[in-house]
C-alpha cells in the first residue's frame, strides 16, 4: 500500500518530482506568505502610528493569536488528523462542535488578558472578537488541507490580507490610524477570510453545534489530546515566556522592542506555523501505508521549506536595517537595540526551524505524551531563566532564557525522532 492509496481526493493534483514539490509549496505558501506580509505592514502602521504602549499590545494580541492557533491545532485537528491513520470519520462532528467552544474560550481569555494589560474596553471587545473569528478560520483552514481543498484555505488566506492590507492602507493615507480603527480592520479581515469555504462548511458546523453531545468528546481527550493540550501549553510558556512577563511585569510600552524584533521574524515564524498544517496530513498517511521512504522525503522537503523561509527572512530583515531603517526607527527605538534584538530573534528562529519537521513527525506519529514530557522541562528552564535575566538586566536579556528552552527542545526531539524511526522504520 502507498500513500495515495489511503489519501483522501484532492480537488486538483500537482505534477510529480521536484517540479510537483516546488508547485505544492509555491502553492501552500501563497497564502501564508499573503497572511504574513499583511500582518507585516500592518505592524509597521502601527508602529509609526501608535504610541509604544498600544504597539505593544497589538504585538501582544499577535502573540497569543498565535496561541490560540496550536491550541486549536492540538484540540481540534490533531484528532481529525490523527484518524486519517486509525480510521473513525465519527469523531469529526464532537470535534466540530468543540471547536466552537475552544474559539469561544479562547476569545474570553484574550478580553481578561487585555483588560489586565490596561487595553480599553471597547478595544478589549473588539479584539477578543478578532480572536475568536481568526481562530475559527485557522481551523477551517487546517480542515481544508485536510478535506483536500487547499484552494479555500488560500482563498481564505489571500481575502484575510488583502482586506487587511487595503483598509489600513487607506486608513495610513487618510491619517485615520488608531487603535480603535486598527482593530476594527483585524476583525473585519478575519470575518471575511471565512467567506471562501462556503456555506456548506458552515451548515455542517452549526449542526455539529446544535445536535452534538460535547460529552462524546472525552474520550478523545482521555486518549489523545489531553498530552498535545500539555504539548502545546508547555511548548507555549517556553517560546514565548517573554513576552507574557515583559507585558505584565514591565508593561506593553517595555514589550514594544521586543515586538520589533518578532515583527522581523514574522515571515518565518507564519511559514512555521502554517507548513505544518500541510505536512501533518502528508505523514500521517504515509505512516499508516507505512511508506516510510515518502516518509522521509516529506521531512526532508519540509526541513527545505522552512531553511528557505527564514533565509528569505534574514535577506528581509538585513535589508530594511541596511536601507530602510527609518521604518522602524520613527518611534524613537535605538538601532544598536534593534540590531541586537533582531540577531538574537534571528537565532531563536534558526532553533525553531531545526525542530519543527521533527516535532510535526512525532505529532503525526502519535507521539503526544512524550512531546508533553520534553515541554515540562524546557518550559521550566525557559520561564526561570527568562524571569531571572528580565529582573537581572532587563526586557532584551529576557531573550536568552528562550533560546536556552529552544535547545532543550531541539535536543529532545531529535533524539526522540532517531529513536522512533529506529524503532519504526528498520
Amino acid at each position: 500500500m502507498t500513500v495515495s492509496d489511503i489519501a483522501r481526493p484532492h480537488r486538483f493534483r500537482l505534477p510529480g518530482g521536484m517540479l510537483g514539490t516546488a508547485l505544492r509549496y509555491g502553492a501552500s505558501a501563497c497564502g501564508p506568505v499573503a497572511v504574513s506580509a499583511a500582518h507585516f505592514l500592518a505592524s509597521l502602521v502601527f508602529l509609526r502610528n501608535l504610541p509604544a504602549h498600544e504597539f505593544g499590545l497589538f504585538s501582544f494580541v499577535m502573540v497569543v493569536v498565535s496561541f490560540g492557533m496550536s491550541l486549536n491545532v492540538s484540540l481540534i485537528s490533531v484528532p481529525i488528523t490523527r484518524h486519517l491513520v486509525t480510521g473513525g470519520e465519527q469523531t469529526r462532528p464532537v470535534c466540530f462542535q468543540m471547536n466552537w467552544l475552544v474559539c469561544g474560550g479562547f476569545g474570553a481569555l484574550m478580553l481578561a488578558a487585555l483588560l489586565v494589560s490596561g487595553a480599553p474596553p471597547m478595544e478589549g471587545v473588539l479584539l477578543a472578537l478578532f480572536s475568536f473569528a481568526f481562530t475559527f478560520r485557522w481551523f477551517a483552514r487546517c480542515f481544508a488541507y485536510v478535506d483536500g481543498r487547499m484552494a479555500a484555505a488560500i482563498q481564505s488566506d489571500l481575502a484575510y490580507s488583502l482586506l487587511l492590507v487595503g483598509g489600513l492602507g487607506l486608513m495610513a493615507l487618510l491619517h485615520q490610524v488608531s487603535f480603535t480603527h486598527g482593530s476594527e480592520m483585524l476583525l473585519a479581515a478575519a470575518l471575511a477570510a471565512l467567506t471562501p469555504f462556503g456555506l456548506k462548511f458552515f451548515r455542517i458546523q452549526l449542526a455539529a453545534l446544535l445536535r452534538g453531545d460535547v460529552r462524546d468528546y472525552f474520550p478523545i481527550f482521555r486518549d489523545l489530546t489531553r498530552w498535545s493540550l500539555i504539548g502545546v501549553v508547555l511548548t507555549e510558556i517556553t517560546v514565548n515566556a517573554h513576552a507574557y512577563l515583559v507585558t505584565f511585569i514591565a508593561g506593553p510600552g517595555s514589550f514594544a522592542l521586543l515586538a520589533l524584533g518578532m515583527l522581523l521574524m514574522r515571515p518565518a515564524s507564519l511559514m512555521q506555523s502554517a507548513l505544518p498544517d500541510l505536512e501533518r496530513p502528508a505523514m500521517s498517511r504515509a505512516i499508516a501505508a507505512r511508506d516510510f521512504p515518502a516518509l522521509e522525503r516529506i521531512q526532508r522537503h519540509f526541513t527545505w521549506g522552512l531553511w528557505s523561509a527564514w533565509l528569505g527572512n534574514m535577506l528581509l530583515c538585513a535589508g530594511l536595517l541596511a536601507f530602510a531603517p527609518a521604518l522602524l526607527l520613527k518611534k524613537g527605538y535605538a538601532l544598536e537595540d534593534v540590531i541586537l534584538v533582531a540577531a538574537v530573534s534571528a537565532v531563536i528562529m534558526a532553533i525553531r526551524t531545526a525542530r519543527t519537521p521533527l516535532a510535526v513527525l512525532l505529532q503525526a506519529a502519535g507521539q503526544f505524551r512524550q512531546l508533553a514530557s520534553i515541554g515540562s522541562l524546557s518550559s521550566a528552564i525557559s520561564v526561570a531563566a527568562t524571569l531571572a535575566l528580565l529582573l537581572a538586566f532587563g526586557p532584551v536579556a529576557s531573550l536568552g532564557g528562550i533560546m536556552l528552552g529552544e535547545l532543550v527542545i531541539l535536543a529532545r526531539v531529535r533524539r526522540m525522532a532517531r529513536d522512533w524511526k529506529a524503532a519504526n522504520a528498520g
